[in-house]
């Protein structure tokens, strides 16, 4: 993968950091993982949106082919009544024809037919009925009744059937009554309301419910999850011939598995982003890392053919310069000695001139030692020993100064270093603080040495730098003397980096002191001969 960049050669293609693919691909991969979750909780309601259906639609056809059932036993039981109590209506008007009946000759009758009563009806509107104390719970018995009617009644548990008579002179109408206990229970039992009862009671429907209005709004296949508490169902309806049947199942189980797919979602994403985040952090690190050894390596490459170059100009001018200085110092020196006419504005434009050639001379030098090559060659050594005898050579310059000298050398001998590297080092180290001293003030110098490591501190103040100055100050040819090459500190800095140490430079506004910290960790012994 590849990202445009603009250079002064035009648009180019320029690789995407390895992480950002990482992240990309990692991201795309939680895309697909919560793609993948959707379509399966999508599929899962699917299938209850089908199971629901298919199951609401499979009972309202049970109680549809139920009812039906029931219905046809109910007409074909009324057949079967209708017809033995006609039998018997038969029989009644036989009797009727031979003698005219009787109360109590009813009541006789009616308990050998097996029937709760019989009334007739004479032609002038006289009922006979028997036994006596039976009634017909409010039904009558009139000519006007239009064939012949068969009856149920709930509170007498009764069937009854009225049969008008219209081919007899004494009789106008006969009704009996039948004891339809065991058929109201039957009827009962195989009703539509039963059927629902029992269908509500079977495990997964929560209940069952027909509206006959027809109007009833949301009449939708479609499934409608209900909660009630720890209760969830499942809820379609579904239009019939008798009304809309709302049919209610248990969604619990499908409850259940989306939690458990969420949950499993939940943690499964978690845990790949975590490690995903994890492993993506690692991988950054690791690429930063690298690019900061990368920058280091090329910034260290950089140093050294800096230094290469400067090491061949270096030589380029010494060798260009200092000849020609050389001749003119011999030529001043000459010129001083052999003539004895010189006014003593000529001896001190001679003097100036040779301290100019001297200073051009020193440049050069300390130009020389800054390019060359340093490969320390460690012996052991006394820091401490050799700052004191440093120190004992600019005592006169300190005192002329009126700059005060504090010291406190702690070291536990044996060390080991390059003895004429670090006395160049401890020298500039020194020589710097007193030159940044030029109207007094002090200096302290504190060397310690701690697990192998020798630590150097410098102070001078009072001073007063800028931030801006500070950051420049291991520049090279940088400095804020009137007077001086800028190579002093960048040259200790690439003695204690020869030695595996650094260099560090601190500036306190308060007490206005500027503070160098030098640490040199112990060299190891090596088999190359020490050189005097």
């Amino acid at each position: 993968m590849r990202l445009l960049q603009k250079s002064p050669e035009g648009w180019r293609k320029k690789p995407l950091p390895a992480w950002l693919v990482y992240f990309l691909v990692f991201g795309l991969l939680i895309t697909v993982i919560q793609s993948v979750y959707f379509w399966q909780m999508n599929r899962v309601r699917a299938n209850l949106q089908h199971n629901a259906t298919e199951r609401a639609t499979m009972i309202a056809k049970i109680i549809e082919e139920n009812l039906h059932l029931s219905s046809a036993a109910h007409q074909t039981i009324d057949t079967i009544l209708t017809a033995f109590l006609a039998d018997n209506i038969r029989f009644i008007k036989y009797l009727e024809t031979i003698e005219p009946l009787h109360s109590d000759e009813l009541s006789a009758l009616a308990k050998e037919m097996g029937l709760r009563g019989i009334t007739i009806l004479r032609p002038d509107g006289r009922a006979v009925s028997g036994p006596e104390q039976w009634s017909a719970d409010g039904l009558s018995c009139s000519p006007e009744t239009k064939g012949q009617q068969l009856r149920y009644i709930e509170s007498s548990r009764t069937a009854y059937l009225v049969q008008p008579v219209t081919n007899q002179e004494n009789l106008s109408c006969v009704l009996v009554g039948w004891d339809a206990g065991k058929i109201l229970d039957l009827r009962e039992k195989t009703s539509r309301q039963a059927l629902i009862e029992s269908l509500s009671a079977l495990p997964g429907i929560n209940y069952i419910r027909l509206s006959a209005d027809r109007s009833v709004p949301g009449v939708d296949p479609a499934v409608i999850l209900l909660r009630e508490g720890d209760q969830v169902t499942a809820e379609t309806r579904i239009a019939t011939r008798d009304g809309v049947l709302v049919i209610g199942l248990d969604a619990r189980r499908f409850v259940r598995r989306l939690e458990s797919m969420r949950r499993q979602f939940i943690m499964f994403g978690s845990l790949i982003l975590s490690l995903g985040l994890f492993f993506g952090w690692i991988l950054y690190r690791y690429q930063q890392d690298n690019l900061r050894r990368t920058k280091l390596f090329e910034r260290e490459l950089a140093r050294e053919r800096e230094d290469a170059a400067l090491g061949r100009t270096t030589g380029t001018i010494a060798h260009e310069i200092r000849n020609p200085l050389n001749a003119i110092n011999m030529g001043l020196q000459r010129l001083s000695l052999e003539s004895d006419n010189l006014t003593r504005e000529q001896e001190e434009l001679i003097r100036a001139m040779r301290e100019a050639v001297q200073r051009t001379s020193t440049i050069v030098t300390e130009l020389q030692r800054f390019a060359r090559p340093l490969h320390p060659r460690p012996r052991e050594m006394d820091p401490a020993g050799m700052i004191r005898r440093i120190l004992s050579l600019y005592a006169g310059d300190c005192e002329a100064g009126g700059i005060e000298v504090t010291t406190e050398l702690q070291t536990s001998g044996g060390f080991r270093g390059d003895r004429d590297l670090l006395a160049e080092l401890f020298e500039n180290l020194i020589k710097n603080g007193l030159e940044a001293q030029a109207e007094g003030g002090r200096i302290d110098i504190r060397l310690q040495e701690r697990d192998n490591i020798m630590e150097l501190r410098v102070t001078n103040g009072p001073c007063v730098l800028s931030s801006d100055d500070l950051e420049r100050f291991l520049e090279p040819y940088f400095t804020t003397k009137t007077r001086g090459t800028g190579l002093g500190l960048p040259l200790c800095r690439r003695i204690a980096e020869a030695h595996g140490g650094n260099l560090e430079i601190f500036y306190d506004d308060n007490s206005q002191t500027l503070t160098v910290l030098v640490r040199i960790p112990g060299q190891p012994a090596t088999e190359t001969k020490d050189s005097a």
